[in-house]
């Protein structure tokens, strides 16, 4: 739990399959926030890891388009929370959690919604910073 008392958690949106593939799909409505930018991450070098920060502003939806991940949160006092996700899950991040996506099947795609425009200087370069 971050001072603002939220705390990561976990979702689905829902896939639907037919004969013809797979679609997915988002309501942004049942969201913990109103998405304003959206961003994804793809080719995913092996035992390469992502994101490795957090935000002072930013809240974070990270979902899976195709493939799967692994990955963790921490919080300012060390709470873990470790997620796995596949296609139409997702993990909300709150602001001031660490994020750290560290294992990707080969050809995934994840999609981040983001709870504001990119802004650099806002971003939390270490964990020990959560607080700052």
């Amino acid at each position: 739990m971050n001072r603002n008392g939220q705390e990561p958690a976990l979702g689905t949106f829902p896939v639907f399959l037919d004969p013809r593939g797979a679609l997915g799909a988002a309501e942004f409505a049942g969201l913990p926030f109103q998405p304003r930018r959206m961003f994804w991450i793809f080719d995913v070098a092996p035992d390469e890891t992502r994101a490795n920060h957090g935000h002072r502003e930013c809240e974070q939806v990270v979902f899976v388009e195709t493939g799967s991940v692994t990955g963790f949160t921490l919080d300012a006092v060390g709470a873990r929370f470790e997620f796995s996700l596949a296609p139409g899950d997702w993990v909300y991040v709150p602001v001031r959690h660490w994020l750290q996506i560290n294992t990707f099947s080969p050809n995934s795609v994840v999609g981040v919604l983001a709870s504001h425009p990119f802004d650099a200087d806002e971003y939390i370069d270490s964990p020990d910073d959560l607080n700052s």
